[in-house]
């Protein structure tokens, strides 16, 4: 749907009034149905239109601005908006995923009906996604901070939702402590920047980043990634989000992880090839920072995720390791233009964004059928699951979609860009500095680890979760999910068919979004490093390849392999049929405890990397009788590991803080004479400061 940019400044306003009536429409009806709806069906709307507005500005290449007049003394603290090509792109993806997540969540919330109230959900919901959105149009620091503060305390209370489960008030805890310890960085990295400028808007920002000192974009830069990589969950920053998105509800994990980490990369983008532009060779190394970052994230991630029972726990983890494959190809960007590799630069860029969209998307959809079998069996335990696929045949079509998608296998979506990625990390040896190509060809090789055990990892989820026997009563009893659950899914599970098939979709937002062009016509890009004209010619020798062909391939393929079955059968005329239990080895009747668990399957990993994840396996045997420890009536065992991050940095760092805080309680003594001493200590204090006092 492309409309004239004419009406952009209309969309945009009505995107405003459809998230806020979703947010207070539903105080007018009691909770239950209607107020679902009163919540969910605007925000669908609004949806729609910021998908309508952000085409029209991508396609358009114009852009829109709102500023809010206020006095000259005042003006700081004015709202300004501009939405260009960037803004628009991650607009775009934030309207894809809540039209998705609005369809799923009609007939998810049924199941908070007479438990929670629907209407609390459905207002923070909507605020959330609105904070979102006006990040990505915001102008100036002012206007930024205030909605991304906005974001995160929504993202909170829709953390600590079901906040009579101890479970989910730790995770919440950890979420905003994690979240406002990454804002003072980027508060820390304005304020640089404020001092250098002497302004706090956007624009001029943008303007003065070439005449930026070297010490000063290095230390701009490495704030950025501090912060903004904390609320993305770079490793070791990360440790928040395997605790916050399994304990949100389903809908709102679709779009923590499908969205609101890309709304931080937006942020890492802004500094990356905007504030803190490479200028030089010597900035190099601030595109190496995040390539290693993304190397560690990714591997680290899928490493967790393989051994992980929970399937929303699981999926977090995997949201680690594909926000450090976003941020290898952001890193490889900054790397190719600090040596004016532009058309390398443009294809790392490329295959960066494309993921970041692609990511949105196959995420969403796994987080929804993730919820989808916890609202059918009321456990998120891989162990206490199986046999879903005849029980719940549309849940598991479209999370085995997801699951496709997100291994990286042809002919989705999650296969272009990790192609792309691919080309761009072999494209490496074009950079003249030996040291860089050797680092570079080190996060290949991590990256092409972190693909194969993804793949493992996704065979153990689906197979696991679908296949097999039931092993439990919930599983067996599972049913499948409501319709506009299933509608919320398809869209999605569309999105990863149809920009796998035809990337050259993608492709094309991602190009007219950051002004470069792919058809050998150079364009200027809106940010500092790419404003050069020029041509990528370069890719159609390294990155090159037809996904139309490939599915040609592969369907030609599979009609060879069904038409030589039909003519053996043909052939060999008919023949009798029997029918008989499958092969048991001599068992007699199989049953469930005879199957791979989740732990069984991922146990070779555990084994492997044991260094990674300390594993600690206890047994505890039940005897017939004291007098005779031969015969066992029962043996349980349990295997566990551990977070070396949480274990090792972040439990020492709250240990110490505790400690200081307790030394630092001692001053509480309770006299009023003691606390007019320290007033006045303070005080002679400032005034020496002050140089009043010689």
């Amino acid at each position: 749907m492309i409309v004239s940019t004419v009406y952009s400044p209309i969309l945009f306003i009505l995107v405003f009034a459809s998230f806020v009536s979703g947010a207070f429409l539903p105080l007018l009806f009691r909770e239950g149905r209607k107020a679902t709806l009163a919540s969910f069906a605007p925000s669908a709307l609004g949806s729609l239109l910021v998908v309508a507005l952000s085409l029209s500005i991508i396609t358009s290449g114009s852009a829109i601005r709102f500023s809010s007049p206020l006095p000259a003394a005042a003006a700081p603290l004015a709202m300004d908006f501009y939405i260009g090509g960037i803004s628009a792109f991650f607009m775009l993806i934030i309207g894809l995923v809540t039209l998705a997540v609005s369809f799923y969540s009609v007939g998810y919330c049924a199941e908070y009906y007479g438990k929670r109230s629907v209407r609390e959900l459905g207002f923070l919901l909507n605020v959330f996604v609105l904070s979102m959105l006006l990040v990505t149009a915001a102008n100036n620091v002012f206007t930024f901070l205030v909605f991304w503060e906005t974001m995160s305390l929504a993202s909170f209370f829709l953390v600590i939702y079901e906040h009579e489960n101890i479970s989910s008030m730790k995770s919440g805890i950890t979420y905003i402590v994690m979240t406002h310890l990454g804002t003072a960085f980027i508060i820390g990295a304005f304020l640089l920047l404020y001092f250098q400028t002497g302004s706090l808007s956007f624009d001029v920002f943008r303007t003065q980043a070439p005449v930026l000192p070297q010490y000063t974009r290095d230390l701009v830069f490495g704030l950025a990634v501090v912060g903004f990589g904390t609320k993305a969950g770079i490793v070791p920053l990360h440790v928040w989000l395997p605790q916050a998105h399994p304990s949100a509800p389903s809908n709102v994990s679709a779009l923590m992880s499908g969205v609101m980490i890309k709304v931080a990369i937006y942020g890492l983008v802004l500094f990356a090839l905007g504030f803190a532009a490479p200028a030089s060779p010597a900035d190099a190394w601030l595109g190496m920072l995040l390539v290693a970052a993304g190397a560690v994230s990714s591997l680290i991630g899928v490493m967790y995720a393989a051994i992980e029972h929970d399937i929303k726990r699981a999926l977090a983890f995997h949201s680690v390791e594909n926000i450090g494959i976003i941020v290898i190809g952001l890193g490889l960007s900054v790397v190719f233009m600090s040596f004016n590799l532009v058309v390398l630069a443009s294809l790392a860029l490329l295959a960066s964004m494309y993921h970041a969209l692609n990511h949105a998307i196959f995420k969403s959809l796994l987080f929804m059928g993730a919820g989808s079998v916890l609202f059918s069996t009321g456990t998120r335990d891989m162990n206490r699951m199986g046999g879903l696929v005849k029980r719940m045949p549309w849940t598991a079509l479209l999370f085995l979609v997801g699951a496709v998608a997100i291994a990286g296998l042809p002919p989705l979506n999650g296969f272009v860009s990790e192609w792309l990625t691919f080309q761009a990390l072999l494209s490496s040896y074009q950079v003249p500095n030996v040291a860089l190509q050797i680092l570079v060809s080190l996060a290949g090789a991590a990256f092409a680890l972190t693909v194969g055990l993804s793949l493992a990892t996704f065979v153990k989820l689906f197979g696991i979760s679908f296949l097999s026997r039931p092993r439990s009563e919930e599983a067996e009893n599972a049913k499948e999910v409501p319709r506009t659950m299933i509608a919320g899914m398809s869209v999605m599970a569309c999105l990863c068919v149809v920009l796998g098939v035809l990337p050259f979709l993608g492709a094309r937002l991602v190009s007219s979004s950051f002004g470069f062009d792919l058809n050998f016509v150079g364009s200027p890009s809106p940010f500092g490093p790419l404003t050069a004209t020029y041509a990528l010619d370069g890719l159609t020798s390294v990155s090159s390849m037809s996904m139309p062909v490939v599915v040609a391939l592969m369907g030609s393929a599979a009609a060879g392999l069904l038409g030589f079955t039909a003519v053996t059968t043909g052939l060999s005329g008919k023949t009798a049929r029997r029918i008989n239990t499958t092969w048991d080895c001599g068992f007699g009747m199989l049953n469930e405890r005879m199957e791979y668990t989740a732990s069984s399957l991922s146990q070779p990993i555990r084994t492997v990397f044991k260094a990674l994840y300390k594993p600690h396996t206890s047994i505890k045997r039940e005897h017939y009788s004291d007098s005779n420890v031969y015969m066992n009536k029962s043996v349980s065992v349990v295997s566990e590991t551990r977070d070396v991050f949480e274990a090792g940095l972040y439990t020492g760092a709250v240990r110490a803080t505790e400690s200081l805080f307790d030394k630092v309680r001692r001053i509480q003594t309770g006299k009023v004479n003691s606390y007019l001493l320290y007033i006045m200590v303070v005080l002679v204090l400032f005034l020496f400061l002050a140089g009043v006092v010689p």
